[in-house]
């Protein structure tokens, strides 16, 4: 099947980039930051990133963005990560180095491509959390990191921050035409009811809503726990998707990688939401759409990772990852109601 782009939808998810190899990726540290090392690719959804171990100096994570990425957006990124570090220097988040020539970030052609923005910010050492087994003191600690994170951003603007994303749970109704690559029809069917009661129940709330630019990824592969201790939070990588958005949507995101495990299927989000309101509160009309934010984004999940296996083959594995967690948790979440939802949050999830 051929997986055409549904209007709207930007060219950094629209088109593959072209491939940047690692002589590529340390010639342009050689020339760029007066450094030298090796190279190891990292995974990434539209960019073309690198961990470099230089000599000497440290370990970075060398960043060449897709072709179709405005240099606003970058400069978003670089400028948020200075602000936080002002605001907050305990969080552990990625830090800007600057090139040879004082610039944060810079355009050269790579393998004969369009200009491409070039990016170093230092490596964030540690285990995923994708890796990291699992307790009930590391959803509580996720809650109050990304609360902590949130603080930290709350009086940073840049006029990026309202750029057209893809990946913003409030836009979940765009992606109904990507339902057409869901192959299982029950699973298809389970996302379509998702994106209905979204848009009874929360579509309606949102604007009115709190709202401030948040990371808006807080995904298992975007979080560094330490590796001794899995339950303490040691980096949060990738500010690729941030956005001006309720803080609620911010939570809802983190919340969905807390995956449903034995008995009640919200008891790891709860205790993840525990964890960020005894830093940051919730108000009742937050937590009453969470739930419904919650399965939003696992709908999102399903819907953009389906499209991009079909339109990008040799990323199929990378951008499925997830999706056999996505539709557990989307099953088991099937049965509750919005009302039930809402009342468990309420009754687990207050600060202790």
């Amino acid at each position: 099947m051929n997986a055409p782009v549904p209007d709207g939808f930007g060219e950094t998810l629209a088109e593959d980039a072209p491939d940047v190899s690692i002589a590529d990726a340390l010639a342009i540290l050689r020339r760029h930051y007066g450094l030298t090392g090796s190279a190891r690719p990292l995974p990434g959804e539209r960019d073309h990133n690198f961990h470099i171990q230089t000599e000497g100096e440290g370990e970075f994570v060398l960043k060449v963005s897709h072709p179709a990425e405005e240099a606003g957006f970058t400069d978003f990124q670089n400028k948020a990560l200075d602000h936080i570090l002002a605001v907050d220097q305990t969080l552990p988040v990625p830090s800007v180095r600057k090139s040879l020539e004082g610039e944060a970030q810079f355009t050269v052609g790579v393998g004969g491509s369009a200009p491409r923005i070039i990016r170093l910010v230092t490596y964030m050492p540690g285990q995923l959390l994708s890796r990291s087994p699992t307790s009930a003191a590391q959803d509580r600690n996720l809650g109050i990191f990304l609360a902590r994170l949130g603080r930290a951003l709350r009086g940073f603007f840049h006029p990026a921050a309202g750029s057209d994303l893809l990946w913003d749970i409030r836009k979940v109704a765009k992606t109904r035409p990507m339902l057409a690559y869901i192959a299982d029809a029950g699973h298809r069917a389970m996302v379509e009811r998702v994106i209905d009661a979204f848009e009874e129940h929360a579509a309606p709330v949102i604007p009115t809503l709190r709202a401030q630019i948040v990371h808006n990824d807080m995904n298992s592969y975007n979080v560094v726990m330490d590796a001794s201790r899995p339950e303490v939070v040691s980096g949060i990588l990738d500010f690729g998707d941030m956005i001006h958005s309720p803080l609620i949507c911010d939570l809802a995101i983190g919340a969905v990688y807390r995956w449903p495990a034995e008995g009640h299927p919200l008891a790891p989000a709860a205790r993840f939401v525990a964890g960020y309101q005894s830093v940051q509160p919730l108000e009742a009309e937050e937590i009453g759409i969470l739930f419904d934010l919650i399965r939003a984004r696992l709908a999102l999940i399903a819907n953009i990772a389906s499209w991009q296996a079909e339109r990008f083959p040799p990323k199929r594995d990378y951008v499925l990852r997830l999706i056999t967690e996505v539709w557990t948790s989307l099953e088991r979440l099937d049965g509750l109601s919005s009302a039930e939802a809402r009342r468990y949050f309420l009754d687990h999830s207050n600060p202790e």
